[in-house]
């Protein structure tokens, strides 16, 4: 398939490949004020701003301490090695590996935690702008993906479900090099959900890696140029407008479409108050109901529906600074998209309103953020519930779609078409063609 692919490109007329051979990423993985735990696998070395040198052996432990704007390296026995704003360690074995104890990820919102995690890679460490350590690492852009697939949409996903994801990562990795969206000083990229989740080798498996191998090099494109390809973890039955979630970005034909996610695109338009409550509370024929096809893995079948119970007293004091405005009396809906995501809101209290404009506004505006903005109400007495469907934007891929869709037999690329109707894949590179 992957070869019929290129061939089909070569012979399309479409420019020459963006980049001359795979690039490299220069990802943050952390961004911190705390002491930092380290444990090397392989032989590193180590060179700070002062160009002194020092060699760390395989199975060696070290901490890194923010100190009066030094990065202190202490080793096991509470030696100090050096003292620096900032270093660089790498290795000359490709196998050797950087475990970092208690990395932060989901950082604001309500899966926020910690867990150990193993790169490779080269390092780079400095002292930002407010004293946080940074922690970089710089690899090749396939090793990054495979960093990346498992944990958006799981290791253990199927194949051709794990093929379309590699390739909407690709595509948003390249945006992002290309259009700098989320650099900083000395990285490209970072590794939480604000830009995609990296998490090194932690849950990586043999068939992820193989989606990236086997699709290497391939984006989705518009007009012969790689596109964003955004994608969400459950679309709670029906994609939505770019223009509704994201009004200031580039419109691309692919995102002008709001589709119901099922084999025949058809289903009722969610924009009116009525119809959304509706199909919130039943179950629609999408791929990404776990009803319909329950081996649809648990992440997914825990955010298809869902539902949120909150008193007038915790609303009041999660949606507003002061008391000034009372107590919370009622959530009233202007604006909402196809999918039945809220966009335009007005949140009503005893002696004023709090005017709301964005879906992600909204959803951030409780503590922790609602899974989605696809809600609507109910009130009985002093309880309130909302009542939702689906996490995430809604623009794009569903992942959960993506899984069903994959387990029914659909390819990739017939998976990547069904999200982005109006993209085609291109090559960014010389990549190998996989026999």
């Amino acid at each position: 398939m992957k070869r019929f692919i290129l061939l089909m490109l070569a012979c399309s007329g479409i420019a020459q490949p963006l980049f001359n051979q795979e690039p490299e990423v220069r990802v943050r993985i952390i961004n911190t004020l705390d002491t930092l735990n380290i444990s090397l696998g392989g032989e590193w070395s180590f060179r700070n701003t002062g160009a002194s040198k020092m060699s760390l052996s395989d199975g060696s432990h070290i901490q890194l301490v923010n100190q009066a704007g030094q990065i202190s390296i202490f080793d096991t026995s509470g030696a100090l090695l050096a003292k620096t704003p900032s270093f660089m360690f790498g290795s000359q074995n490709d196998t050797a590996t950087v475990k970092i104890e208690a990395v932060p990820y989901g950082v604001g919102w309500w899966w926020a935690g910690e867990e150990d995690r193993t790169y490779e890679g080269s390092f780079h460490v400095y002292l930002g702008t407010n004293q946080e350590m940074n922690v970089i690492v710089q690899l090749p852009l396939e090793t990054y993906l495979k960093g990346v697939v498992p944990y958006e949409i799981g290791g253990s996903s199927p194949l051709e479900a794990l093929k379309a994801q590699a390739v909407a990562a690709r595509s948003e990795a390249v945006i992002a090099l290309t259009s700098k969206l989320y650099s900083g000083a000395f990285y490209d990229l970072t590794s939480d959900v604000e830009c995609q989740v990296f998490s090194g080798n932690k849950k990586r498996t043999n068939l992820s890696d193989l989606a990236v191998d086997e699709t290497a090099g391939l984006v989705i494109s518009e007009g012969g140029q790689p596109m964003n390809a955004f994608y969400a973890s459950n679309c709670g039955g029906r994609s939505e407008l770019i223009q509704n979630v994201w009004p200031g970005r580039n419109r691309l034909e692919s995102y002008k479409i709001s589709q119901p996610d099922n084999a025949l695109r058809s289903g009722p338009n969610l924009k009116w108050n009525c119809r959304a409550k509706r199909w919130i509370k039943f179950s629609p024929d999408v791929y990404c109901n776990p009803d319909s096809n329950s081996f649809l893995p648990g992440w997914s079948k825990q955010n298809f529906r869902w539902s949120r119970e909150f008193d007038v007293m915790e609303l009041t004091e999660m949606l507003t600074d002061n008391g000034e405005l009372g107590l919370f009396k009622k959530i009233r809906v202007l604006k909402r998209g196809q999918s039945g995501r809220i966009y335009k809101a007005r949140i009503v209290f005893e002696k004023g309103k709090l005017n709301i404009d964005g879906e992600l506004t909204l959803r951030q505006l409780f503590s922790p953020s609602l899974r989605s903005s696809a809600f609507y109400v109910s009130r009985a007495g002093d309880k309130i519930v909302l009542h939702g469907a689906g996490w995430g934007h809604g623009v794009g891929m569903c992942q959960s779609g993506a899984v069903a869709q994959a387990t029914l037999g659909q390819t990739f690329d017939q998976i990547l078409k069904h999200y982005y109707s109006k993209a085609d894949l291109l090559n960014i590179y010389d990549a190998p063609v996989a026999p």
